[in-house]
């Protein structure tokens, strides 16, 4: 499996742009992944309104490694690859050890094109937070 940490800092680097850009100065706490969120919701908002979706698997490529790094520096080291196994190519799952595969491409790219019922913020929570303590 072909795996895109070479990608990573590029990534991580655009993502700090795409925080300026919304007025937000990412620290990678944990507390940030709210930061995410909110820039989704003003994408969806966005979205909602022009429909336009040139630039934005690169946007939420950009916020999924934010992710994975606020993941890396405060919880765990992981391994984050490019194709899933059992769900395809370009999927991005990172795994966080012991069975628990998180997919953050899909979460961003759900909140920008479904809205709110696909909250960044509560899936974190429950999906890493939540999962890693009980580890």
């Amino acid at each position: 499996m072909e795996e895109i940490n070479e990608l990573k800092k590029e990534l991580i680097e655009l993502s700090l742009k795409v925080g300026e850009h919304y007025r937000v100065k990412f620290d990678f706490s944990i507390d940030s992944i709210k930061q995410v969120e909110d820039i989704l919701r003003q994408i969806n908002s966005e979205y909602s309104r022009n429909q336009q979706t040139e630039g934005l698997n690169g946007l939420t490529l950009e916020l999924a490694a934010y992710i994975i790094a606020v993941i890396e520096k405060n919880i765990t080291i992981g391994t984050w690859q490019r194709n899933s196994v059992e769900f395809g190519k370009d999927i991005f799952p990172y795994d966080l050890g012991g069975g628990n595969i998180i997919y953050p491409y899909q979460w961003c790219q759900k909140r920008i094109y479904d809205g709110e019922s696909e909250n960044v913020w509560t899936k974190f929570e429950a999906l890493v937070l939540n999962k890693t303590k009980s580890n």
